[in-house]
């Protein structure tokens, strides 16, 4: 990155960049968010003069690929009959230099606010009140009053001589250039009787501590200072990425797609169709079978942005890639930030007009894997579903009549893919990059598949290939601790526990219970619960239990955990383990097929039956019966 320039601003320098517009929000930025105790207490800290925060800026041209404003607030548009934008300052207005806020929009909101008297001129909406210092205040945490503007009026405070008076002085100030007469006039008006009522000043006393307390303030709006950064005009959009995914770290977090949602939007709101809407449109998406549980405007939206780019990355006649801040990106090749703001929106049209086709792409994908439905949420690396995804769009829409792979080659492949991707750790450094690579690669060996191979000698082949490319040493090893052990975090985590929820169909205890994933609020549950193996640790369970005899936590293990409704496992844990079975007569063929579906068989069960003496022997079979499953899903 280009050398930044570090500055600083006063108050009234501030505010007169904001009215101006020499200094612009992103259109995208999140709405303002503070409330007034949040502003009052930015107010304190500058008449205090203490530190403030920093405000990044990024330097523009007159041609911005960004699309920029004033800042505002909301407020109800009369002429239009609803709620918009109040800006602060001719939003029409650009200056010849200008910069645009990337850090610091709800703090320069907020100085706008109160010395700037930006404010909502419909009374119904938050900001629409002014700031007071009042001079007369005791406790120095009431110096700052928020009053809505119908009280103003009704306590006389938008007549200055009243406000002198009272004791209570407007913070605002509609010419920030004539701050210092403002605040000498408040400080001259102050010792005035004829602004008192009745005539009649307050003690000296009084008097002597309310002016004291007008100029202290008015020297710490004059005196402190905001630190500016200012990134060159020389930094390309993508580079800014990288600002903006790490910045604005509370409340919602300004990313790459809100980026593409203020492009797509400029780009296509002229034509004939409805606008692209990104945000909605992947909340659109998200409804679609195959998609619930991947698709989201507030849930990782980039993960939209990353197939999108996938996509590209697989086409054979690929669009033209957008050129981003005048350095035209050629060729799409992984699914990193520049390569998602290169999408060209040709592609993003193709893309929500088959968003049905999609869906039933992930839902494919989900099925091939792991044989039922799962969402993002639970799945290690989902950013590896792009490939699947992207290779499907391909052979759907792009490849030639020539080729001879089909839908069960790329299910075959990747499944095996997926796993050992999963199951050794592959993604935890620069997946972003390698997802393009595996892209290519995967589509290059599906290409070259002969035609009318057998199926069986085509998976010997793509095993071979799968071992040279993707080699698995130590996955068994692996598997089988985080089987077995609660505490192991992260995607090996969420690998190990995905079989045990897309293998859900119905409950246990009461088999009329559809608990498939993701169509209903599946729930794992502890098969020993945790009461029951807190009070057995000194007992015949005490190697497995006893923290001073193990280092594992096996009482959250997957091995431990079994998909069940959440009335059933009430019913389980207030049962012994050894009884359950019998109690609750889980006898049926349907609920012993059910629980040999997640790994409970026969010997399972006779170990549970078993009590404490059971307990080692069923998780270790259990583990081992999970482990066994996990090691067949890496092979073709």
């Amino acid at each position: 990155m280009s050398e930044i320039t570090v500055t600083d601003t006063t108050i009234p320098s501030l505010l007169t960049k904001l009215r101006s517009g020499e200094w612009l929000t992103p259109e995208f930025q999140r709405d303002f968010v503070w409330n007034s105790p949040a502003v009052i207490g930015l107010i304190n800290s500058i008449i205090d003069a203490k530190p403030v925060g920093m405000i990044t800026l990024w330097e523009q041209e007159n041609e911005s690929d960004l699309v920029l404003e004033h800042i505002s607030i909301p407020d109800w548009e009369v002429s239009q009959n609803r709620t918009a934008p109040s800006y602060f300052g001719d939003d029409s207005v650009r200056p010849g230099r200008f910069y645009a806020i990337l850090d610091g929009k709800q703090r320069s909101t907020a100085i706008a606010l109160a010395f700037g008297g930006h404010r909502a001129q419909n009374g119904s909406y938050k900001h629409s009140g002014r700031y007071f210092l009042n001079v007369s205040a005791d406790d120095p945490l009431d110096r700052i009053e928020y009053i809505k503007e119908a009280d103003v009026r009704r306590r006389g405070l938008d007549v200055l001589s009243t406000c002198v008076g009272t004791g209570v002085f407007p913070l605002a100030a509609e010419d920030p250039s004539k701050i210092f007469q403002q605040w000498m006039g408040y400080t001259a008006m102050i010792g005035q009787e004829q602004h008192y009522p009745n005539g009649v000043l307050p003690s000296p006393e009084e008097l002597a501590k309310r002016k004291a307390l007008l100029e202290a303030a008015f020297d710490g709006i004059i005196k402190t200072k905001l630190a500016i950064y200012v990134v060159p005009k020389e930094e390309d959009l993508a580079s800014i990425c990288e600002i903006f995914e790490t910045l604005n770290t509370t409340g919602t977090k300004v990313s790459t797609v809100d980026l593409i949602h203020s492009w797509l939007y400029a780009d296509t709101k002229t034509r004939l169709e409805a606008p692209i809407l990104l945000r909605q449109e992947i909340d659109d998406l998200g409804q679609y079978d195959g998609a619930v549980g991947w698709a989201s405007s507030t849930e990782r939206p980039e993960l939209i942005a990353q197939f999108a780019a996938a996509i590209h990355v697989a086409l054979d006649n690929k669009p033209e890639p957008r050129s981003v801040s005048g350095a035209k990106v050629t060729k799409i090749t992984s699914v990193k930030s520049p390569d998602l703001l290169a999408v060209p929106d040709s592609l993003w049209e193709l893309f929500f007009d088959r968003k049905e086709a999609f869906a039933k792409f992930l839902g494919e994908m989900q099925d091939a894997v792991a044989g039922g439905k799962f969402t993002q949420s639970q799945c290690p690396y989902p950013a590896s579903a792009t490939i699947y995804a992207a290779l499907r769009w391909y052979q759907e829409f792009d490849a030639p009549s020539s080729i001879n792979w089909q839908k069960q080659h790329l299910d075959n492949l990747f499944r095996a893919f997926f796993w050992r991707n999963a199951l050794t750790n592959r993604y935890d450094q620069g997946f972003l990059t390698k997802i393009g690579r595996d892209i290519i690669e995967i589509k290059e060996f599906l290409t070259r598949t002969p035609r009318e191979q057998p199926m069986e000698d085509w998976k010997v082949d793509a095993q071979n290939w799968l071992e040279a490319h993707l080699p698995i040493g130590g996955a068994e090893e692996r598997i089988s601790q985080a089987v077995r052990d609660g505490s192991v975090k992260g995607a090996l985590r969420k690998a190990v526990l995905l079989p045990l929820l897309t293998r859900s169909l119905h409950d246990v205890v009461n088999p009329d219970l559809n608990i498939r994933n993701v169509h209903s609020a599946l729930e794992l549950h502890h098969i020993y619960p945790r009461a029951w193996c807190a009070n057995n640790k000194s007992g015949a369970a005490k190697e497995y239990l006893d923290p001073n005899q193990t280092d594992k936590d096996w009482v959250s293990s997957p091995a431990n955990l079994m998909p069940m409704a959440r009335k059933s496992n009430l019913e389980w844990r207030a049962k012994i383990p050894a009884m359950v079975i019998d109690e609750l007569d889980i006898t049926s063929t349907q609920q012993l097929e059910l629980f040999s579906r997640y790994f409970v068989d026969s010997e399972c069960l006779e170990s549970l039956r078993m009590g404490a003496e059971g307990f080692g022997p069923f998780l270790e079979r259990r583990a081992s019966q999970i482990t066994n499953h996990l090691m067949r899903l890496m092979s073709v």
